[in-house]
């Protein structure tokens, strides 16, 4: 059992004690009584099993005191010993067990906070697309009117007959665009890989992309630098187009 402290030697000794106690003729109860050791001591000495005894020190004063009695030359069996090294195996069970359970739980919370910060990027990017999917928000003829309105005649003309102020993107993935003129919003769109947008517009003008590693492009021939200041987690950016 779980609970017993014995050994084949403890047990081989005990037997020792039963034989030679039967040998003379006496009973545990006579034994005891002449020992003034309780009984279920000697019982437990005889079968091997120490885990009665309170202490080593109790079990190997009534262990002599019984094999003077009867007369046996026999050492104490290191019983106590197994006992101690069982119960530092079981310690270093539960150390390792422990350190083991730790380290689980460490890096299920490294995992957890991983997945929560992708998954909480995938939606704010998934909201952004969501939003550039909506039905193009351009403007209506009369309130493209209102904004060229605010722009001199003589540059209005320039957009028409001249072939400077053209912006050209390309796109190598997904990406949605919007483009202010005089900070009113004129275009809304989503894009993707191989398609082309270009058309003329004059300064100063702002554009907000939704993947700045998705874009590239050029205004007045010059290339469009959309990487540098998009932001390092949702790849948004907006470039502003000044007459300075």
């Amino acid at each position: 059992m779980e609970n017993e402290l014995k050994s084949a030697n403890s047990v081989k000794t005990g037997k020792k004690f039963k034989e030679k106690r039967a040998e003379i003729g006496l009973s545990i109860d006579q034994i005891s009584k002449k020992l003034f050791i309780n009984k279920d001591y000697l019982i437990a000495i005889e079968s091997g099993d120490y885990s009665i005894f309170p202490s080593e020190t109790f079990a190997r004063a009534y262990f002599k005191k019984y094999a003077n009695f009867l007369n046996i030359n026999s050492e104490f069996p290191g019983i106590f010993e197994l006992k101690i090294e069982k119960k530092h195996k079981k310690i270093s069970s539960e150390i390792r067990f422990t350190n083991t359970l730790n380290i689980n739980i460490f890096y299920a919370v490294i995992a957890f906070i991983f997945i929560a910060t992708v998954l909480s990027f995938y939606f704010f990017n998934q909201t952004l697309l969501k939003k550039a999917k909506s039905k193009p928000q351009t403007l209506s003829p009369e309130d493209i009117a209102l904004v060229a309105k605010s722009v001199s005649e003589n540059n209005y003309e320039a957009i028409e007959d001249n072939d400077s102020n053209i912006l050209i993107l390309e796109f190598i993935g997904e990406c949605w665009v919007e483009l202010y003129l005089e900070e009113k919003l004129i275009e809304t769109q989503i894009f993707n890989e191989g398609d082309i947008y270009s058309r003329k517009i004059l300064l100063p003008f702002k554009i907000i992309i939704g993947n700045a590693d998705s874009i590239k492009g050029t205004y007045n021939g010059e290339e469009i630098d959309f990487i540098s200041n998009a932001n390092r987690l949702t790849r948004v950016n907006t470039i502003n187009f000044s007459n300075d």
